[in-house]
């Protein structure tokens, strides 16, 4: 294995050193990588079918990871150390997916291990392990559901259902926050292990400080046993990381981060050469809760007769004859990962950071439609590090335009008579094909000629809907309760319908 020496906060030394104590021990070590994943251009490419609810301008990384000794590769994936691919005790390969290795079977016995630098300053980063395709259940109908695979490594679903809480810069343990001490997590010395059993987890620790790392930075990802099927046999589950990242202070830095991720990170997939008894399994963990007793509907107790009055406003102002005014209603888009799981269905990889309320489905019908978002400014109340929303096609779940909280602050003020203090708990903003001066306003792109790819906008007369996020709260370092905030809301105003 050759190792380059990059941004990593760790040495080539002390990584060297963790490999050869663990080969010392009899494993085998694989190095990944971590990679951009931009949703949109796959499936503009047509290498996914959708793309995930992503959500509009803000990037996303994933390990990949490669095959595990004595699997076979998938398409596109290079063969894993001690490769023989005549051996008739191969196991399947995994999924085609692509990028290739981004999600992967594992052994109940193997580890994932990250080693490097947290993202540069920013609002948030988090990192997230997921449960990825399962296997299709005897006897249950998937129609109208996409299926993957062939009948050598099994026929699967798509799921990305959270195995539990992320680690955040609120919460992870770096060497500017070395056991978790209160300080700034950004741009920080840390490493994260992945297992399904304590043992395996006890055994990459002794490792990793062998090899100099303090235990102070490392950070567990636990995978429960009791709710995946682990192993490298035709249809055991899959899983993939995700790493998230918004709102930088200094953009070219994060832009950096998140499009050479492998300049600042490195991950790799260990696996013991003589498997290994896994008898202490990680117990399902108990989810933070995210109810803190105090609502919105406490911390303005006008909230209701001031939405009314931004409303009536809103369509005073907007409002003409030749635009149909249509209140569209705003609920639930995803529950969590576990309901997920147990449900079966997809859930785009939702993350326990944050909520997920979206409206109904409707058109712009026209290039003069367009909509007005309003509601509470979450972040100003103190329920959340920030809020935003992203307008979204139906068909493909392509978040294609949007904007948060560090952009919408204060733009109710002028809504409201002049002075009136509790203007700043609001926000009003306009998504359309083209904004005029000085208007607050997200612009819509079209799917059709789009030079970025098809996935990049959204045509007029197809499906839509607009979705908001709230991420954390920093009274319990997990989002806020969707029952402790009042809804956002939307107005369309269309020429047809």
């Amino acid at each position: 294995m050759v190792l380059h020496t990059t941004h990593c906060a760790a040495s080539t030394e002390n990584v060297s050193k963790f490999i050869s104590v663990l080969e010392e021990k009899g494993f085998t070590v694989q190095e990944g990588r971590v990679g951009k994943l931009n949703v949109l251009e796959l499936c503009s490419a047509g290498y996914v079918n959708y793309c995930f609810g992503n959500n509009a301008g803000f990037p996303y990384a994933v390990y990949i990871v490669p095959p595990s000794p004595g699997q076979d590769p998938s398409p596109l994936q290079a063969p894993p150390t001690g490769y023989d691919p005549d051996s008739p005790d191969n196991y399947p390969a995994n999924l085609g997916t692509i990028p290739a290795g981004m999600t992967y079977k594992l052994r109940p016995d193997e580890a994932i291990v990250l080693i490097g630098t947290t993202p540069p300053e920013a609002r948030y980063f988090s990192f997230r392990s997921y449960l990825g395709f399962v296997q299709n259940k005897p006897g249950k109908d998937y129609a109208g559901t996409p299926t993957f695979g062939d009948d050598e490594i099994g026929w699967y679903h798509r799921i990305y259902c959270s195995l539990g809480d992320p680690l955040n810069h609120l919460n992870m343990w770096t060497s500017n926050t070395p056991g978790g001490a209160a300080g700034n997590a950004f741009n920080s010395a840390t490493v994260l292990i992945t297992t399904a059993d304590k043992g395996v987890n006890r055994m990459m620790r002794d490792a990793l400080i062998a090899a100099g790392y303090s235990p102070d930075i490392i950070n567990d990802d636990n995978i429960p046993p009791a709710l995946v099927d682990m192993g490298l046999e035709k249809g055991k589950d899959t899983f993939l990381m995700v790493v998230r990242a918004a709102l930088w202070d200094e953009p070219d830095k994060g832009r950096d981060y998140i499009d050479n991720p492998g300049d600042y990170l490195q991950v790799f997939r260990i696996t013991p050469n003589t498997p290994i008894d896994t008898e202490e399994p990680w117990p399902v963990p108990a989810l933070k809760v995210r109810e803190t007793g105090v609502s919105e509907y406490q911390i303005i107790p006008n909230a209701a007769a001031d939405l009314e009055h931004l409303r009536q406003e809103i369509i005073r102002r907007h409002g003409s004859q030749e635009l149909k005014q249509v209140h569209l209603d705003t609920n639930i888009w995803l529950p969590e990962g576990y309901i997920g799981m147990f449900r079966d269905v997809d859930l785009l990889a939702e993350d326990r950071d944050t909520t997920y309320l979206r409206t109904g489905f409707f058109q712009l019908a026209g290039d003069d439609d367009f909509v007005i978002v309003y509601g509470i400014n979450h972040e100003q109340t103190g329920k959340a590090i920030y809020s935003n929303f992203s307008f979204y096609g139906a068909d493909l779940l392509n978040g294609v335009a949007g904007t948060s909280s560090r952009e919408y602050a204060n733009s109710a003020a002028d809504y409201f008579p002049p002075g009136y203090e509790n203007a700043k708990d609001y926000y009003v903003y306009k998504i359309a094909r083209r904004a005029q001066d000085g208007e607050p306003c997200v612009v819509v792109p079209y799917s059709t000629g789009n030079p970025s790819g098809k996935a990049f906008g959204v045509d007029n007369n197809k499906d839509a809907f607009i979705a908001f996020r709230a991420y954390i709260d920093v009274n319990t370092q997990v989002g806020p309760s969707l029952f402790e905030l009042i809804w956002d809301r939307a107005i369309l105003f269309t020429e047809g319908w």
